[in-house]
């Protein structure tokens, strides 16, 4: 019996002495690569990114310029040392090369103005809103141009997915006219007339979408012309309905209706109102807010998956997740790519802030999860 114990030993000893090398190996060099696998990954966490749990008072930004350049751009809010100090916030901007992950610079801009807010351009330029002040900086923060208005209340501000242009928008009793200027050169496009309240403007390079406060209608304007109803063919039912829904120029000839809450739909439509497509999820399924690239070729949004159980007596909900990113080509909206990203467990539940930006040529998708930046290449 001694014997066979001592062979049984050795026997095992031999089977882990050459089992443990092929595992090693095998999770070294994968035969089968991971497709969810980024080209890099960067953490500007330490710097504050997305760190700060009151984005409205930290706002932030990730956008690429071309397919070379990232940009990350985010305020941190600091508290009042005293009651009667104003309550300061740093913006940091960090440009990054978009094949390596290495950064290419980092500069910091400080200001005790609100409400904050930043932008990229399509050159490559920060657009800052402090207060009733507009900025635009250079990448090392710099300014270039500087315009302040003259508002009896802080000004609404809306800026198209390519960042070219930006609606000033007078937030106050007189419903006059707001200003579409160029957001590189603050250059003024047109004097628009204002027909609803600010924050029910959709913003597009030349063209201006309206939601009507009172009921289901949508107008539509381009520069120099008069709002005139958007010819729709899909209908909304009511204006409850009508301000859950949100509208994204995707380019100048193409819009996508997006419902502002977990809708199992979504709509891509043309300036016209003629409807190309609608792409519908499974049950407990439902689309979060959509993403363009700059040249208009390309558009993202993510898929949310509905998380955790219902009991009204308990008042449990259950409540969207990220699940996965996804990419259309506009030219055929065609799915090219299609990436797991981070959710939220409803048994671990955790803060979530999450950014998502699609190079000009679609050959780069780049996420941001709670200040890390992954960076994947679309084939």
């Amino acid at each position: 019996m001694r014997r066979n114990f001592w062979r049984g030993i050795a026997t095992t000893a031999l089977i882990f002495s050459i089992t443990i090398p092929i595992h090693a190996q095998s999770k070294a060099s994968p035969a089968n690569p991971d497709p969810d696998h980024p080209l890099w990954e960067l953490n500007l966490a330490p710097a504050g990114l997305a760190q700060q749990s009151n984005l409205y008072e930290s706002p932030l930004t990730l956008g690429f310029v071309d397919s070379d350049t990232l940009v990350a751009a985010w305020f941190v809010s600091h508290p009042r040392t005293s009651p009667s100090a104003a309550e300061s916030a740093i913006l940091n901007a960090t440009y990054i090369d978009a094949k390596t992950g290495k950064t290419r610079s980092k500069s910091e801009w400080e200001t005790s103005s609100r409400p904050l807010k930043v932008d990229i351009t399509p050159s490559g330029n920060l657009l800052v809103r402090t207060g009733k002040t507009l900025r635009s900086f250079s990448p090392e923060l710099k300014p270039i141009h500087e315009k302040e208005f003259s508002t009896s209340t802080v000004f609404g501000l809306e800026v198209s997915p390519n960042g070219a242009t930006v609606l000033v928008c007078p937030a106050s009793q007189d419903r006059s006219f707001g200003q579409l200027l160029n957001a590189d050169t603050f250059q003024l496009l047109d004097n628009v007339p204002l027909i609803v309240r600010c924050g029910n403007y959709f913003v597009g390079e030349t063209s201006l979408l309206a939601r009507s406060d009172t009921n289901s209608e949508v107008l539509v304007r381009t520069l120099d012309q008069p709002w005139h109803p958007l010819p729709t063919t899909f209908h909304l039912d009511s204006a409850k309905t009508a301000r859950k829904v949100g509208y994204v120029f995707l380019n100048e000839n193409l819009i996508a209706e997006n419902p502002l809450f977990c809708a199992q739909s979504l709509s891509i439509l043309t300036i016209a109102g003629e409807i190309l497509s609608t792409i519908k999820l499974p049950p407990r399924h439902c689309w979060g807010n959509i993403v363009t690239s700059r040249s208009g070729k390309y558009f993202g949004v993510p898929e949310e998956r509905l998380r955790g159980i219902r009991n009204d007596t308990l008042d449990m909900y259950p409540f969207p997740s990220p699940d996965r990113f996804v990419v259309y080509r506009l030219a055929d909206l065609t799915e090219v790519f299609r990436v797991k990203v981070e959710g939220v467990s409803p048994w671990f539940p955790k803060r979530l802030v999450q950014k998502y930006a699609i190079s000009p040529n679609g050959d780069k998708v780049a996420i941001m999860s709670n200040g890390i930046i992954r960076v994947y290449a679309v084939h």
